[in-house]
């Protein structure tokens, strides 16, 4: 799997983060098939963390909303299920609401959990709650947006970001030639990804004659993407391009734009089977950059490994070239449903079971 360079972000964050690097051969691999790498050279040394099992382990995460969601949470449950090391496996979600997540996390802290993982709203709303964690000895894997500083953290987890909304944003510059309008369907206002998402965008429109003609929060959800889709249509507002943070939002719009028999344009999306479905049925053109499901799991394997007393390094990326036409049938799955998402962590016979068309 080829990694683009993490170097640029990385200054431009002001972290202490480095291109990805290439792993040693002891190096524990916190996802399968290349899918995540280490990006940092500075290591948590082995048997810093070491505690005997069976362990009580803690996840705060930020809210719910789309499938990716769902089937991420449940692959995290189902790895936790699995490890006969975990006792307890405790999580928390805060819908979507700042004060509730510091309120989750200081309740995970009280039950004394043995590690704790976060996927913050926004990493700046949860330092003091990480800092005091480490303070008492509690490893924190922090999941946050790729570029992003988590300089408390024991060890973070990095995806998305930047580079994601960038890959849709430069596919409609190429597409396009470089002119036109575009809309642009964001995901739940505030949170860290979303923005990332967003401003990788606007990076691959610099200096373009693209426009923003419409600008929505869709909360990355298919039936209120929908709506929006269908209000925008109604206007006759001009568009040559739409611009998605995420691919729920995407096969909202194919589905609005076949129904009144309106002619596709280029739309960006992401590893949805069902975005590829409808990207195959329709004859798109399109580019789906990839955040696998993966990533929860990822921070659950980091929180086992600290445990173990394996050595670690203080962050991974997880960034895989996009789905583009030459890689399609690489990735599509014609006998699953439209709610898997992928590269997934889950045994195949799981996989044909849970999204069995």
């Amino acid at each position: 799997m080829k990694y683009k360079s993490l170097l640029a972000a990385a200054l431009l964050a002001g972290t202490a983060l480095f291109a990805p690097l290439v792993a040693a051969a002891d190096d524990v691999a916190l996802l399968p098939n290349g899918l995540m790498a280490p990006s940092s050279p500075d290591m948590v040394p082995a048997g810093k963390f070491k505690k005997a099992p069976p362990w009580v382990i803690g996840m705060s995460w930020p809210g719910v909303g789309n499938t990716w969601i769902v089937q991420t949470i449940g692959e995290i449950k189902y790895a936790a299920s699995h490890d006969p090391d975990i006792k307890e496996f405790r999580f928390s979600e805060a819908n979507w609401q700042p004060a509730k997540q510091v309120a989750d996390i200081e309740d995970l802290m009280a039950h004394k959990v043995d590690a704790l993982i976060i996927v913050p709203i926004s990493p700046d709303l949860v330092k003091a709650q990480v800092k005091a964690a480490t303070a008492a000895g509690i490893p924190v894997i922090l999941s946050v947006t790729a570029g992003t500083p988590a300089p408390d953290a024991t060890v973070a987890v990095q995806g998305g970001g930047e580079a994601f909304g960038k890959t849709g944003g430069e596919f409609l510059r190429k597409t396009l030639n470089g002119k036109g309008v575009i809309w642009v369907f964001r995901g739940v206002a505030g949170v860290g990804e979303e923005t990332a998402r967003y401003n990788g965008l606007r990076e691959a429109l610099k200096g373009s004659d693209i426009k923003i003609g419409a600008e929505v929060y869709g909360d990355w959800n298919y039936a209120k993407a929908k709506g929006l889709c269908e209000n925008l249509v109604a206007s006759g507002q001009p568009v040559d391009g739409i611009w998605f943070s995420g691919a729920d939002m995407t096969r909202a719009c194919f589905d609005v734009f076949k129904e009144i028999g309106k002619p596709l344009v280029p739309m960006t999306g992401e590893a949805n089977n069902g975005f590829l479905r409808a990207w195959k049925n329709a004859g798109a053109d399109s580019v789906g950059p990839i955040f696998t499901p993966g990533l929860g799991v990822a921070t659950l394997h980091a929180a086992v490994a600290l445990l173990k007393g394996e050595a670690l390094h203080k962050a991974y990326l997880s960034d895989p070239e996009p789905i583009t036409k030459a890689n399609f049938d690489k990735y599509y799955r014609p006998d699953l449903n439209d709610a898997y998402w992928f590269p997934s962590t889950l045994p195949e016979d799981v996989i044909a079971k849970e999204f069995k068309r």
